[in-house]
């Protein structure tokens, strides 16, 4: 069971984090990022047509490719999103719910067109026969400690944070501000599809139905727990993660019948954790300054 647990806190996490990091890099520069669950079903279409494709050509390896297919197609559609909420100045929810909407009506057009599903045919790659060490926990490793030290030590990684606090006085001090909203909103899309094709190839066993099942809302609320910041977000993603795995893997290694039956309890628990934690840490919450509000040059 130990093992079992393992392995599904494993991938779950990934998923989490993932996809919570690609909404903070796009809110830490100002732009509220409601889109992630539209990035993650592009992230998981494009990676179960890719793999349909050329697994049977080039082998389950092939799956680097269709995930990195992917990423580049959710960066391309969050250009949308850029371009309405940053370009247009128009409300950011609307622009990302837009997203949110276009991506499952076009995933669930493709997925059941001739079927009710798109097989990707892939199946997880690990380092270990446990399937514990993924190369899918590996890559969220790199991209979460990467954009901790990216915020934390780095000079584009201030102005970055600056850009969703005070954008108009990093303007002033000669920074394109809308440069670095239009790059994290590319960047988060990208992860988000990332994390999309992920969650398709392993907790979905790589079968594609058209959604994403909630997971970018989900992450959404890890943002928020995790206070915009990054060791936080890393910890929420984790007890998510666990919970989910739980619901999992417990009613398959317990006789009662009441477990059995009720297993969707543990799926409820994060939602409840969260929303307990949002409610105790509301008064201490702090977004940036800016998010959500166009940037305007003549507001200096």
């Amino acid at each position: 069971m130990a093992a079992s647990l393992m392995e599904n806190f494993s991938l779950y996490f990934a998923v989490f984090a993932l996809a919570a990091t690609s909404g903070l890099i796009a809110e830490r520069s100002g732009v509220v990022n409601v889109g992630i669950e539209g990035f993650m079903i592009i992230g998981g279409l494009l990676a179960s047509l890719v793999g349909s494709s050329l697994e049977p050509i080039a082998g389950n390896g092939s799956q680097i490719i269709a995930l990195l297919v992917g990423a580049l197609f959710g960066g391309l559609l969050s250009l949308l999103h850029s371009f309405a909420s940053i370009k247009l100045k128009a409300d950011q929810i609307v622009s990302g719910t837009a997203i949110n909407l276009l991506a499952q009506g076009f995933g669930l057009y493709i997925a059941t067109t001739g079927s009710t599903f798109i097989n990707g045919k892939y199946t997880i790659i690990a380092l270990d026969s446990l399937n514990i060490i993924s190369i899918y926990l590996i890559i969220t490793i790199i991209i979460t400690l990467s954009a901790g030290l990216y915020f934390t030590f780095t000079k584009p990684g201030m102005r970055h944070i600056a850009a969703g606090e005070n954008p108009n006085a990093l303007e002033a001090a000669g920074v394109n501000v809308i440069k670095y909203r239009v790059l994290a909103v590319f960047v988060s899309g990208c992860i988000a599809a990332l994390a999309g094709g992920i969650y398709i190839i392993t907790v979905k066993g790589s079968y594609f139905r058209g959604t994403a099942d909630g997971f970018g809302f989900l992450a959404l609320a890890i943002m928020i727990v995790g206070q915009w910041r990054i060791k936080f977000v890393a910890i929420a993603s984790a007890a998510f993660a666990f919970f989910f795995a739980l619901s999992k893997v417990l009613p398959l290694y317990t006789n009662s019948g009441w477990l059995t039956q009720n297993k969707n309890l543990f799926l409820v628990l994060p939602f409840v954790l969260s929303l307990g934690t949002m409610i105790v840490l509301s008064k201490w919450s702090k977004p940036p300054a800016a998010v959500g509000i166009p940037y305007d040059k003549s507001k200096r």
